[in-house]
């Protein structure tokens, strides 16, 4: 008797652990699936729309539409926002004011602070190089390197915080919704 009771308590934790299992394999495709649907939803939002649009801006001064002009060619034209030791004071300078009046012309028409400015165009610029096949090879420390942060850990955290998912997640997941080219259809 006791044989038996022990080979019915065997099946049942079997049988409950292959439960599991599927349930955990389920509850990954289910994640995997959700994870490409929100993709393919904000695919546009990662396609650069997070842009900060200057044309839009109704200057109290002419002094604010000058410095919002300069600051406009700077990001957009020359990308200062990829030079890792861009600060406050430095880009004071390039646009001939001093830190506290571009803080605040920053402040007041970007409705955000420097640091969270500079990571926007930063996130946007590894979103562009994350989806692009010329740099599909590259680690994730060299695009970080190439948008401007120093080390993988602040880039991950900015990334992550701008769009939700992670640099090597989003990287998976936007290389899974890349269309097959032909060549890629020969070679297989």
């Amino acid at each position: 008797m006791p044989v038996l009771l022990y080979q019915i308590l065997l099946f049942l934790a079997i049988l409950t652990a292959v439960i599991f299992m599927i349930m955990f394999i389920q509850s990954r495709k289910a994640y995997k699936r959700l994870l490409k649907k929100n993709l393919e939803e904000q695919q546009t939002a990662f396609t650069f729309s997070d842009k900060i649009d200057f044309e839009d801006m109704k200057p109290d001064s002419p002094v604010d539409e000058g410095l919002i002009a300069q600051l406009q060619t700077l990001f957009e034209v020359d990308k200062v926002y990829l030079d890792s030791d861009l600060t406050l004071n430095q880009l004071a300078k390039k646009v001939g004011t001093n830190r506290a009046t571009l803080s605040h012309v920053i402040n007041q028409y970007f409705h955000k602070s420097f640091p969270a400015m500079l990571n926007q165009y930063r996130v946007n610029e590894a979103l562009h190089l994350l989806t692009e096949k010329n740099s599909k090879d590259y680690k994730l420390e060299v695009i970080a390197e190439m948008c401007g942060y120093r080390n993988r850990q602040v880039f991950h955290s900015a990334f992550k915080r701008e769009t939700g998912i992670t640099p090597k997640h989003f990287r998976k997941v936007s290389e899974e919704l890349q269309p097959i080219s032909a060549d890629q259809l020969a070679n297989k």
